[in-house]
């Protein structure tokens, strides 16, 4: 797996990503921020959709929790 020290802008895109905080998805902003970075280099690191990257991380960390 890449860290965000391989990709500076993916990390400039994240760097001001709100954290949505609830009581029921105990995921810290690096947990998803890492989850988002696999998805954005799972479909090819093209550049754009940065944010649906980060809500689609929120959604798996918060599902794999409720498991």
């Amino acid at each position: 797996m890449k860290t965000s020290t391989s990709n500076p802008k993916f990390t400039e895109k994240y760097a001001g990503a709100p954290v949505i905080h609830s009581s029921q998805l105990p995921c810290n902003f690096e947990q998803i921020r890492q989850r988002a970075e696999e998805i954005y280099h799972a479909r090819g690191g093209m550049m754009g959709m940065t944010l649906n990257d980060w809500l689609k991380a929120e959604q798996q960390l918060k599902r794999e929790f409720e498991k």
